[in-house]
């Protein structure tokens, strides 16, 4: 009985498995070379330009009074943006313009803002101001924390003459312009 067994795992089982582990590792190649060569391309540098303007804006009254740092640091020009884990492109003769955001919170509890309600962009010195389409809108700031986010425009590609108008919707406008 016991050589049957013997004969059963000799006979069939190590060979089995050897043969499996063979098949397998022959399968196995290395990530680098199964990669189609149109998958890897250089990283394609954006005009970026840096900004650095800043509002403060007040929430509350009183002790209730909570103050935010709004700062736009940079913008940039690009073909591809990422919203939400996707990512998207440009249709052709179209970009985005995106701006880079800090927005600190220095109060005691944590707020949240509409970041696209404080920037408007007018195209080549025009009179009509565009709102942002692409925002995290409603942007949670924590309390006595900062939180970096993005605020985007669809441009056309041949656009590069901008002036952003920065400030609360009633309040005073601070301009900046940008060239690219």
């Amino acid at each position: 009985m016991k050589k049957k067994y013997l004969f059963f795992f000799f006979g069939l089982i190590i060979p089995a498995a050897i043969v499996f582990f063979l098949y397998r590792k022959s399968y196995q190649k290395p990530m680098a070379k199964t990669l189609p060569s149109t998958l890897v391309s250089e990283a394609k540098v954006n005009p970026r330009k840096e900004i650095n303007k800043d509002f403060t804006l007040s929430f509350g009254s009183g002790r209730q009074k909570t103050v935010i740092r709004y700062l736009i640091e940079s913008a940039e020009v690009t073909d591809e943006i990422v919203v939400k884990g996707q990512k998207y492109k440009a249709v052709s003769g179209r970009s985005f313009l995106i701006l880079n955001l800090k927005i600190t919170n220095e109060g005691s509890e944590g707020v949240q803002i509409s970041s696209r309600d404080f920037v408007r962009l007018s195209l080549n010195g025009q009179g009509e101001k565009i709102a942002p389409e692409i925002h995290n809108d409603p942007v949670e700031v924590q309390a006595i924390s900062t939180k970096l986010t993005r605020l985007g425009f669809t441009i056309n590609s041949n656009e590069k003459q901008f002036v952003l108008s920065l400030g609360e919707i009633k309040g005073e406008k601070q301009t900046v312009e940008l060239s690219f």
